[in-house]
């Protein structure tokens, strides 16, 4: 029998909280997960992304994305990088790093990496079916995008409306490739700052003078869930009341 989850997920280390509370079927895939998160939390869906569930890692496909973002999590995974990144004191500048021993190491990683049990088009409810579950998504390995997901509820379709449906949420999600944290903090120190010499460009030209960090339009979210999981006029997750 299908059950609705009811999930809240926070972006982590961002003071106030970002968060979404939010239903949705346990028979959905991991990839139609991620379709939700990304409406619901406010992104676009330009990057790479993984979920780990326990000592489960379920990763997007590098076909369609940007390689050198889906390198870079593969080198931070990396002992070795790592150890060379200490022995050349070139934590913030990754210019001088030997190209051929990169190479080497990545691909030492894909002749080693283990066969995928659990894919994007696993069904969530083989790794997510009870209540307090935590388990956690990452949204563009170069931003770093942490999100934590619980399991607050889970209910019986009866008790659900629209499915997958927003039910609240506080502060805008961060502008894409802002430039992570620090970025997220210093694009609204300018925003604050009409006279800030970077306003004209980063706010006016590219975040918008109307974007406000603090408000989200969770009517908005839903119309965007319906529209996506729509299939033949109908839409796709509609449990009757």
């Amino acid at each position: 029998m299908t059950r609705i989850l009811q999930l809240k997920i926070t972006l982590e280390e961002i003071t106030p909280k970002i968060w979404r509370r939010f239903l949705i079927k346990d028979d959905i895939t991991f990839q139609e997960l991620h379709d939700t998160i990304q409406i619901v939390m406010g992104w676009d869906n330009y990057h790479m992304f993984e979920f780990q569930i326990s000592d489960v890692r379920i990763s997007a496909d590098e076909e369609g994305h940007n390689l050198a973002e889906s390198s870079f999590k593969k080198l931070f995974q990396s002992p070795e990088f790592l150890k060379m990144l200490e022995q050349t004191k070139m934590k913030n500048d990754s210019a001088n790093l030997d190209v051929n021993k990169l190479n080497k190491i990545l691909k030492e990683q894909e002749k080693s990496k283990p066969i995928q049990k659990y894919t994007l088009k696993t069904k969530i409810n083989l790794l997510i079916n009870s209540e307090k579950q935590k388990f956690n998504y990452a949204y563009d390995f170069g931003d770093n995008w942490e999100h934590t997901l619980i399991v607050e509820k889970i209910l019986d379709s009866s008790d659900a409306p629209f499915i997958p449906f927003c039910l609240a949420g506080e502060r805008a999600c961060p502008p894409e490739d802002c430039g992570s944290i620090g970025g997220y903090y210093e694009l609204q120190k300018i925003k604050k700052n009409k006279n800030h010499k970077e306003y004209k460009k980063r706010i006016v030209e590219w975040l918008g003078e109307n974007f406000d960090f603090e408000k989200i339009n969770i009517d908005k979210i839903n119309k965007e869930l319906h529209k996506l999981f729509k299939i033949d006029g109908r839409t796709r997750y509609w449990v009757p009341k």
